[in-house]
C-alpha cells in the first residue's frame, strides 16, 4: 500500500460516521420528553383542580383529665374566598360539612377574603353573611389575618356585625358541660399586629390561644394549646426539599403541622383556600377538627 492509499484508508477510520443506534435505546431518547411533558401537565392539572377540595383531618390532645368528656373544635382557617359562584359553592360545602361534625366551638384563623380592597367591598357582605351560619351551630370565635388588614380597616367591626365574636387581642372564659377553656386571641404577627397578651391569673380551664401567622406561637411565652395558619404549609411542598419558601419569619418547625416544646403544643394548618396562584401541590386544604381529651 501506497503512502496515498494509508493516508485515505486513515481519513476514512477517522471520519466514517457512526453506525446507527437501534433499539431501546433510540426508543427510549425519542419516548422521554413526551413521558415528562405528561407528567408535568398531569401534575400542573392534579394541583388546579385539587386547589379546592378538602379534607377533615382529626387531631387528638390529652388535657390530662381536665375534661370529663371529649370536646370538639373546628378550627377553618385561610379560606381566601374569591368573588365567583363556584367559590361560594365551596364555602357552602365547608360549612355543611362545619354542621355534620357538630363540634362545640368554632374557632377562626383569618384571611378570609381571597381578593383585594377593591373586590373585597364589593362581596364582604356576602362572604360575612355565609360565614354567620357558624354561629348557629356552635359558638364562633375569630381572629384577623394579614388579608383582612390590607383590604380594609373596619374588619373587625364587620365581623362583629355578622355575630361572629373576634377574640384578638381579647380573652374569655367558657365553659361546657365537659369542662372549661381559657380561650385568648393574639394579633397577626406579619402584619405586625402581635403584642404579648398573658393569660388572667384567674384562668382555671384548658389554654387555647388563635393566632394567624405562626410566629405569634414562637414569640410568645404562655402555655397551652396554639392554633395557627397563614403558611399554608408552603401550598407546594416538593419531593426532597419540601416547601421552597412559607410567608412568616417563624423558624421551620413552626410553618406546618403539630409541634410542641415544654411549655406548649400547636397546630399549623394548611388551611383551606390558595394564595397568589391557586394551586396545591404537596398539601391538602383541611378543615381541623381537634379533639380535646
Amino acid at each position: 500500500m501506497n503512502k496515498n492509499d494509508k493516508r485515505r484508508a486513515a481519513y476514512t477510520r477517522d471520519y466514517d460516521p457512526a453506525p446507527k443506534q437501534h433499539g431501546a435505546g433510540q426508543l427510549l431518547k425519542i419516548v422521554a420528553p413526551f413521558i415528562v411533558g405528561i407528567v408535568i401537565i398531569v401534575l400542573i392539572f392534579s394541583a388546579i383542580s385539587g386547589a379546592d377540595m378538602f379534607k377533615v383531618q382529626t387531631t387528638q390532645f390529652d388535657t390530662q383529665g381536665q375534661f370529663s368528656e371529649p370536646l370538639n373544635i373546628v378550627f377553618l382557617t385561610d379560606l381566601h374566598i374569591r368573588n365567583s359562584t363556584s367559590q361560594f359553592d365551596k364555602l357552602n360545602l365547608i360549612i355543611n360539612t362545619v354542621l355534620e361534625l357538630q363540634p362545640d366551638l368554632i374557632l377562626l384563623g383569618g384571611d378570609f377574603t381571597g381578593e383585594d380592597s377593591a373586590t373585597t367591598r364589593i362581596f364582604r357582605a356576602e362572604l360575612l353573611s355565609g360565614l354567620s351560619r357558624l354561629t348557629g351551630i356552635a359558638p364562633t370565635y375569630a381572629v384577623l389575618g394579614n388579608h383582612e388588614w390590607w383590604t380594609g380597616n373596619d374588619w373587625y367591626r364587620a365581623v362583629s356585625d355578622a355575630g361572629i365574636r373576634v377574640i384578638e387581642g381579647r380573652q374569655t372564659a367558657l365553659r361546657f358541660e365537659q369542662g372549661g377553656i381559657c380561650l385568648r386571641g393574639l394579633g397577626d404577627a406579619y402584619t405586625g399586629h402581635f403584642t404579648p397578651q398573658p393569660f388572667e391569673a384567674g384562668c382555671d380551664g384548658v389554654r387555647v390561644t388563635v393566632t394567624h401567622d405562626p410566629e405569634a406561637i414562637e414569640r410568645d411565652n404562655q402555655s397551652g394549646l396554639y392554633l395557627a395558619g397563614h403558611t399554608h404549609c408552603g401550598q407546594i411542598r416538593l419531593p426532597l426539599i419540601g416547601a421552597p419558601w412559607a410567608p412568616t419569619s417563624a423558624s421551620d418547625e413552626y410553618h406546618c403541622g403539630i409541634g410542641m416544646s415544654k411549655e406548649k403544643v400547636w397546630l399549623v394548618s394548611p388551611g383551606l383556600g390558595t394564595s397568589i396562584i391557586p394551586v396545591r401541590l404537596g398539601t391538602e386544604a383541611t378543615i381541623e377538627l381537634i379533639t380535646l381529651n
